[in-house]
């Protein structure tokens, strides 16, 4: 009998317990946002424009990336020998790649296309910022650890289908770790991401390092931001489509 009690006991405690812990998405989101500087700070913002470095294996190039709410962004990067640039200007994405004298200019199509709009759609706010407005579905995954450290995971559906699975510090609420499903050359791939290094710009808290890759090889790439700008001035055309 006393077995039975002590059993009782435990199994009213450990849910209990688990309630206590337990958090809903969008108690989750809303932490993270707040951890951040707070919605209302990241919805202000409609520029952004950064330089850093990426770097892949012992191969290293600049980067710069400008943004423009709610859907436009450029970037520019140099692989060996090549210099290259991806953008999307709110309806098309495309994509310049230029070795010498040679240049050559695709529009980007199929899952190639949906990772540049993404990019766009979240480079300023992130996708947690009115993600129902947005289409995107939000879900609590539960408690899990990163490097030994107790963390919160949140999975994002876009509005396009991308499943994004987010890590949160389960102290500052602050993600370092996420989990992402991109189509890389033509396939299907989950891109691993360690997400760190934040720093505060304009009262608001964002990540300057990101190292990415393959579940099987999840240090292919660093990007480390070097310099964040807020609200600049950025020509429109430079998200344009060449002619």
């Amino acid at each position: 009998m006393k077995i039975r009690k002590i059993a009782r006991f435990l199994l009213v405690f450990l849910a209990a317990t688990a309630a206590l812990f337990a958090q809903t998405a969008d108690e989750l989101v809303a932490k993270n946002l707040a951890a951040r500087g707070g919605a209302d700070k990241l919805r202000a913002i409609r520029t952004m424009a950064l330089t850093g470095t990426i770097s892949f294996g012992e191969q290293s190039s600049p980067i710069t990336v400008k943004a423009w709410r709610p859907n436009q962004i450029r970037e520019e990067f140099k692989v060996p020998g090549t210099e290259v640039t991806r953008a999307y200007d709110g309806m098309i994405g495309w994509q310049i790649e230029k070795s010498g004298e040679e240049s050559k200019v695709d529009l980007l199509r199929g899952g190639e296309a949906d990772n540049i709009r993404e990019e766009a759609e979240n480079a300023i706010e992130g996708p947690l910022v009115d993600y129902a407005k947005k289409g995107s579905k939000v879900e609590a995954l539960g408690r899990d650890t990163v490097g030994g450290k107790p963390v919160y995971k949140l999975k994002i559906t876009t509005h396009l289908g991308t499943s994004i699975t987010q890590f949160l510090d389960a102290t500052s609420y602050l993600e370092m770790h996420e989990e992402i499903e991109r189509t890389v050359d033509g396939k299907l791939t989950t891109i691993v991401e360690d997400v760190g290094d934040y720093h505060d710009v304009g009262g608001i808290k964002f990540a300057h390092r990101f190292v990415s890759g393959t579940k099987e090889n999840p240090q292919a790439s660093t990007l480390q931001v070097d310099k964040m700008e807020l609200n600049v001035p950025i020509e429109a055309s430079v998200f344009a489509m060449p002619k």
